[in-house]
């Protein structure tokens, strides 16, 4: 068995830019249209990203989940040509200034023919 673990580091501004491509994903209902002002990785893998709403005095927390996170940061590998390959384990972690993508893959080995 052969095993591939990758590491992708996200900073805090390229997490700014792949909620930037989510909000404009069709049908997605979980961020508001706005400016995000500010993304906070949770200890978790999720992200607490406040948004600053046209009009609005107070800017808006949004919370995401680990798993909503992962989504999310898999859409924008998708938008970036980043290869990430389906059937991989992926586990995110907290990092000082942004988020890390651990994928593992296994491949399966053989021996030559007798």
């Amino acid at each position: 068995m052969i095993v591939e673990t990758r590491e992708l580091f996200f900073s805090n501004s390229a997490l700014k830019k792949a909620i930037a491509w989510y909000q404009k994903a069709p049908n997605q209902t979980d961020l508001p249209l706005g400016v995000v002002t500010s993304v906070a990785p949770k200890p978790d893998g999720g992200l607490s990203v406040q948004i600053q709403q046209s009009g609005a005095s107070r800017s808006r927390e949004v919370v995401f989940t680990p798993s909503k996170t992962l989504a999310l940061l898999l859409l924008f590998c998708r938008r970036q040509k980043v290869p990430i390959p389906r059937d991989a384990g992926k586990e995110l972690e907290a990092a000082d200034d942004g988020l890390i993508l651990i994928v593992r893959g296994e491949t399966a080995t053989s021996a030559p023919p007798p």
